[in-house]
């Protein structure tokens, strides 16, 4: 996630820009900002570094507004601000055009400077400008490992040692792949060479204070965890992780479909609900068109650097992923897996690696200049923006649903899914859909009680702003350039919900025949309505969490005939509304509705799954690694986890919201 500092300072993920620094040191002076030192120069004196801002011109009643040339003119005389470049508006057309009485939206000026000196312009610019940290955004994967400590406090236990990690797969050496290695002090971690060898230091531990290690394939293997590892220093130590094909019957040979999709009803949907006709965004980090399942994907942008096409080159793998739980297919020969809506069609926005908050405006400026009907952003980060907010209100004006991660911080929903007009997902996950010594089994939250196998993911922010949650540990998935691989995180339950989305659009008769037909305001609350009322409510003990609960793809499409809508009183904004008036909650409902039963797996573990091919792992000279519990085999077994086990119930500690807070909860439910 994006990181920020004290007030007065750069955060760690800031421009390359550095400011002058004083003398006094027996240093060189500073360069000036954005220079780099010449070849033989002396040292350089550390500084902060200036930090990029987003300026944009606001209307006020009475007043001139702004124009980016005089904006861009002023800052340009300022010596100590280096303006960066102008963003222009995007070009809407229709009733959403300047022409028929819409506010336009504000072009944007970047610009480095100190912050003390945003501070400033903001002041002087008594309302007529928007000034804001153009915050660093951060792609929604790879929950939180175990808590680093205080490095102001750490004391070494030992003079440290050093170990070889060899990885495995089903063909031998494995490289590529990360090994992270945790003790009492900082992780250790390093990539496995062409030998699937990786050597690791770990300066102040002992074998004996080793708390765990995480095997991380690149491509089409499950991880590996393994708690009070017994490591041999000097020694290799012999890892063998399994691949995904080893546990999931025929993959990729054979069409997959997830266990998430499963959950939401998408095996039970008509093979012509395929979302033709719609319009979705992924803005991310571009996609792999080299994947089997992603050669329909032909349109897209790459916001970051200079080169448009640059969208085909994913290097994170993130937005591919994405990409393949959405639209993934139509599965031929090659097998691999099938999205949501296979027939839909996908623009890729790319904003990763590197992107801020005003590449994301640039990508929701592009979105609404192509007619996009579901933005995906598995992203976030900083803090609230109303450059941004402005964007999406307008995206939401003219019809387009913006979808949000909630993140992935454990914490409070983060910007922008706490903003009031998106839909914000958290995640779960499902016992018995990944290896028992997968890190994906140290995901459940420890101390909720589960029910048909499902947990909330500990690693995924909730709040009152949580909508629906969705499946978002162990989801398999499309990666560069053609294989596979199961991740966690909301970013993976995100685009879950865009998938049911874009299909609720293409083929509810609300959207096809019915009254929200227009691209307006109305259409995006009545799908975000459409999608919470048939929502199976999860009793996690704490609705923070689950929001109207997992989506159900039959209800939504109404193809489910008997289903009472789900009590509005399941909303985590209204029971938090309810509390503040000082009325009793209401009577929460059942978990499954009677006519609807849980969703059941459809491919359940095949016999044998818990073996391992080992080939050249049984050799001597090297120590083998293994889980104490390894996967059991069998197709009846569900594997219980502490989501499951938990003696005592638990009970959630409501906080009031603050007075900002209060007023979204409102919105959520219609009174403001």
């Amino acid at each position: 996630m994006a990181t920020r500092g004290k007030p007065g300072t750069s955060g760690p993920a800031e421009s390359n820009a550095t400011e002058p620094a004083a003398n006094g040191n027996g240093a060189h002076p500073a360069l000036e900002a954005g220079q780099s030192p010449a070849p033989g120069q002396g040292p350089v004196t550390i500084a902060s570094r200036r930090s990029q801002f987003m300026i944009a011109p606001q209307q006020q009643p009475g007043l001139a507004t702004f124009s980016v040339d005089f904006l861009t003119q002023q800052l340009t005389n300022s010596p100590d601000i280096e303006v960066v470049k102008t963003v222009s508006p995007p070009r809407l057309f229709g009733f959403q055009s300047a022409e028929l009485g819409q506010v336009p939206l504000s072009p944007l000026v970047l610009a480095k400077m100190t912050p003390d000196k945003a501070k400033l312009l903001q002041t002087q610019a008594q309302g007529r400008c928007a000034v804001e940290r153009d915050e660093r955004l951060a792609y929604m994967l790879d929950p939180s490992t175990p808590q680093l400590p205080n490095p102001g406090v750490l004391t070494p236990l030992a003079d440290g040692f050093t170990v070889t990690i060899e990885v495995l797969g089903q063909d031998g050496p494995l490289p590529e792949a990360e090994v992270y290695v945790f003790g009492s002090m900082w992780p250790a971690q390093g990539i496995t060479d062409a030998s699937g060898r990786a050597t690791v230091t770990l300066q102040g531990e002992t074998p004996e204070t080793i708390r765990s290690i995480l095997v991380k394939p690149k491509i089409d293997y499950w991880t590996f965890w393994l708690d009070r590892p017994q490591l041999v220093p000097n020694s290799v130590n012999r890892i063998a992780v399994r691949a995904l094909g080893a546990v999931l019957r025929n993959f990729p040979g054979q069409q997959l479909t997830g266990w998430g999709e499963r959950a939401m009803g998408l095996d039970r949907l008509p093979p012509s609900f395929n979302g033709a006709g719609i319009k979705i965004a992924i803005i991310d980090s571009g996609l792999a068109p080299t994947h089997r399942n992603l050669h329909g994907i032909t349109v897209g942008t790459s916001i970051v650097g200079n080169d448009k096409a640059a969208w085909t080159v994913d290097t994170i793998g993130h937005g591919s992923h994405c990409a393949g739980i959405i639209a993934g297919g139509p599965v031929g020969p090659g097998g691999g897996i099938r999205g949501f809506a296979p027939a839909a069609e996908i623009h890729v926005c790319r904003i990763f690696p590197g992107g801020r908050f005003s590449d994301l405006v640039s990508a929701l400026d592009y979105c609404m200049e192509h007619g996009i009907d579901v933005a995906n952003m598995s992203l976030g980060g900083g803090d609230p923006s109303q450059i941004i907010e402005e964007r999406i209100i307008r995206a939401k004006q003219m019809g387009m649903a913006c979808i949000i991660a909630a993140g992935n911080s454990s914490g409070p929903v983060q910007f922008p899914a706490s903003t009031p007009h998106c839909l914000a997902v958290a995640a779960l996950g499902k016992w018995g859909e990944f290896p028992d010594d997968s890190y994906h089994s140290q995901q459940a939250l420890d101390g909720f009680q589960s029910r048909d196998g499902y947990f909330p993911a500990k690693f995924s922010c909730f709040g009152p702003e949580v909508d629906v949650c969705a499946p978002g540990v162990g989801i398999v998935s499309s990666l560069p350039a053609d294989g596979f691989g199961a991740w966690d995180g909301t970013s993976m339950a995100t685009p879950h919900v865009t998938g049911l989305a874009a299909l609720v659009l293409a083929h509810h008769p609300d959207f096809t025949k019915g009254n929200f037909q227009n691209r307006d305001a109305r259409r995006v609350e009545r799908l975000f309505q459409i999608l919470k009322e048939t929502a199976t409510p999860l009793q996690f003990g704490d609705p923070n969490r689950t929001g109207a609960g997992l989506p159900n793809a039959m209800r939504a499409l109404g193809l489910e005939t008997g289903v009472a809508p789900v009590a509005s009183a399941t909303d985590p904004a209204l029971a938090t509304l309810r509390r503040l008036l000082g009325l009793p909650p209401a009577e929460a409902p059942s978990m499954v509705p009677a006519s609807a039963p849980a969703p059941q797996s459809t491919a359940p573990m095949h016999a044998g799954a818990g073996s391992v091919a080992r080939g050249p792992a049984q050799t001597a000279g090297a120590m083998t690694l293994q889980s104490v519990d390894p996967m059991q085999s069998g197709s009846s077994y569900v594997a219980r986890g502490p989501a499951q086990t938990a003696s005592a119930a638990f009970v959630p500690t409501m906080m009031d919201p603050d007075p900002a807070q209060i007023r979204q909860i409102m919105h959520k439910v219609g009174l403001l």
